[in-house]
């Protein structure tokens, strides 16, 4: 294989069932879990690791020749099996993007992003224990832009040049994420990338894992232990120091939620002072941030009290029966209308299901009789456990949402789309960013039933008046009704480009239930 020969074209016939490794990559962070991330997932059956986690091919080891490379992974012997590496420096080096696409353009691509201040202060003190770094943390910060001038062009522009600084003394510019994403997603689809939070993966590493596998359509393996690998020991710095480090990274940190769509949760505080640390524009909180409506929060602590306050029901989600919605009289009865109107007639044996809020695992238990496999997708962690114990992991995978993206679910895997009850509670534009996300996760029947309330029917307007008043000034707790008609969301449906098959405000009264056929390539226009 000659450098800049890519192996997919190499013996097509062999890449037809056995496509040439790595199929994945841990591409970072460094210091922010790759290495524990990396032997969770070489635990699981279908998996065979490399001939080291860190191969550095793309950085450290490009003179050798693409040979090399291929040798440092397994040999499979079916095509289910897979193989990978993991090396953070990846995310970082300015060349590694272009030269990895030139090379492996379908490769799936996982980053673990960590608070950066934690990244940087935990990178300082290994690179102490290395003996790369003779300077005190402070002095290192402030030396920091003196050493990494010049050398991010000069890795650009040499394909053999090596910059020690810049691989070792990279403690505050590796966390700037948002710039080194947007590089990498400049060459990349951003439906090959999987990103997750660091401390999700040290606080639930079970359910991260199984994220990951379901990334890489590798069914569930749940491990008995989950240690951490290469955690760093060392004293907390200063509070004034760390208060620097937050109000430096802040800014940094709004880009890239704003570039991800997603909230990372690393700046509860909102500190603006920028102190001595190098100025940088800092983009001031909206009236939308302070009154963002904390849909997770609202379920997490709907589930975590909810024994307390349903003392008689088994599972999270029996206390709902229908009954003021004009449904039913009893949960039996309500889960029997469910079944057989909106599950029955459309979901079949071979269908792979993904429900967008899962509210215990109520539905999901009923669509589990029809279908093949079950994705439960939600916002709430706790209402994810609630769910997992209800249904184990037999058919099921389980995907933690971010509230904006659907990027966890692989695209174009999935036949039904579910979602029942969960747009009862979210507002319109939430809803209408959803019905631009499930497109493109959809194949084959492309199916979807969307169940909202109907401010506008008699109920939904006894609704409105009971609640109207809790809910000024644009807060709104997360468990509130949205206000919502059946007559807007025919309108979105028909511009977004969805094929309504079926109409429903009889079965339930207070609301409405749509069956739709999602576009094959949806068109969502901005200005119309």
């Amino acid at each position: 294989m000659e450098p800049g020969e890519s192996p997919w074209s190499l013996t097509p016939d062999k890449t037809k069932a056995i496509a040439p490794p790595p199929h994945f990559i841990i591409i970072g962070t460094q210091k922010g879990g790759t290495n524990s991330l990396y032997q969770y997932l070489c635990q699981h059956p279908q998996i065979l690791p490399a001939a080291s986690k860190e191969i550095h091919y793309f950085t450290l080891n490009y003179h050798q020749p693409a040979q090399w490379y291929q040798s440092q992974f397994p040999r499979l012997s079916h095509p289910q099996q897979l193989t990978g590496e993991g090396s953070p420096y990846y995310l970082y080096h300015p060349a590694v993007p272009q030269r990895l696409h030139q090379y492996y353009p379908q490769v799936k691509l996982i980053v673990l992003l960590r608070n950066p201040v934690d990244r940087a202060i935990s990178h300082y003190y290994w690179e102490v224990k290395l003996g790369c770094e003779p300077l005190s943390l402070e002095k290192a910060i402030a030396a920091e832009a003196g050493r990494l001038e010049g050398e991010q062009e000069k890795l650009s522009a040499n394909g053999t040049y090596y910059s020690f600084n810049h691989q070792h003394y990279s403690y505050l510019d590796r966390g700037i994420y948002v710039q080194q994403l947007q590089r990498w997603m400049a060459i990349f689809p951003r439906a090959q990338f999987l990103i997750i939070r660091s401390e999700d993966l040290y606080t639930h590493p079970d359910t991260v894992v199984n994220q990951v596998f379901n990334f890489l359509d590798l069914p569930p393996y749940h491990q008995g232990n989950y240690n951490r690998y290469n955690a760093g020991n060392y004293s907390p710095v200063s509070p004034q120091l760390r208060e620097q480090l937050e109000a430096y990274f802040q800014p940094y940190n709004l880009k890239l939620r704003e570039f991800l769509g997603q909230d990372l949760g690393w700046d509860s505080h909102e500190k603006l002072n920028l102190s001595t640390l190098p100025p940088q524009e800092v983009k001031p909180k909206t009236v939308s941030d302070t009154m963002k409506i904390d849909y997770e929060g609202a379920w997490d602590d709907y589930a975590q009290t909810w024994v307390s306050t349903n003392p008689d029901f088994n599972h999270i989600g029996d206390e709902w029966i229908g009954k003021a919605a004009g449904a039913a009289q009893s949960r039996a009865e309500y889960e029997q209308i469910i079944e057989n109107t909106f599950i029955a007639p459309y979901i079949q044996k071979q269908h792979r299901v993904l429900e967008i809020g899962i509210g215990g695992g109520k539905t999901a238990a009923l669509l589990l009789k029809y279908c093949d496999r079950l994705t439960c997708a939600d916002i709430s962690h706790e209402m994810l456990k609630a769910t997992r114990d209800r249904l184990g992991e037999d058919r099921v995978n389980y995907v933690k949402l971010d509230g904006i993206t659907l990027d966890r679910i692989p695209p174009a895997s999935l036949d039904v789309c579910f979602c029942y009850d969960t747009m009862v509670h979210i507002e319109p534009r939430d809803i209408f960013n959803y019905l631009t996300r499930i497109p493109p996760l959809l194949k084959g029947d492309r199916l979807c039933i969307f169940h909202h309330t109907n401010t506008l029917s008699d109920l939904g307007w006894q609704k409105f008046l009971v609640d109207w008043d809790q809910n000024l000034l644009g807060r709104r707790q997360g468990t509130a009704f949205s206000i919502m008609t059946d007559n807007l969301m025919a309108k979105f449906l028909s511009h977004i480009g969805y094929e309504i098959l079926h109409k429903d405000t009889t079965t339930v009264p207070r609301d409405c239930v749509w069956i739709c056929r999602a576009p094959v390539s949806p068109t969502v226009s901005i200005t119309s």
